[in-house]
């Protein structure tokens, strides 16, 4: 049984991570180690499970720490079987194995983290704008 921690912290205050739909090698930011204190027992990876919230359909992944600190987690994950762009509920679990993707299993020591992922198909996120600068200011020196 998977244990849930008193409080679990939800990434940059519900700022929301954007993600591009079926691509691999992603990097992302997230505060994974502070959930190590929820919990005695130690653990060696995580597991991500991302779901999709219009279908259910998820994906479960033990994803690279490319760097961690006592404040932010570096991630490279993968969307490579997620095709549907939307919004995608996040789970990451602290487990003891490099190739578990059930969050039920035995080698899961519990809930780090959950949050919302944006899966976009995509690469602009907005819109820059071309201001238009008058050009007919006339200085008269004073």
């Amino acid at each position: 049984m998977v244990t849930q921690p008193p409080f679990v912290n939800f990434t940059l205050q519900g700022k929301m991570i954007y993600l591009l739909t079926n691509t691999a090698n992603q990097t992302t930011h997230l505060t994974l180690n502070e959930g190590r204190s929820y919990y005695t027992t130690a653990f060696t990876h995580y597991l991500l499970v991302l779901t999709y919230e219009m279908t259910g359909e998820s994906l479960g992944q033990v994803v690279d720490v490319i760097s961690e600190n006592e404040r932010i987690t570096t991630i490279q994950l993968t969307t490579a079987t997620l095709v549907d762009a939307g919004r995608y509920r996040y789970e990451v679990y602290g487990q003891n194995s490099s190739s578990n993707t059930d969050p039920t299993d035995a080698s899961v020591v519990g809930l780090v983290e959950k949050g919302i992922f944006e899966l976009t198909e995509s690469v602009n996120y907005y819109d820059v704008s071309t201001p238009t600068i008058p050009v007919d200011v006339i200085y008269t020196g004073t």
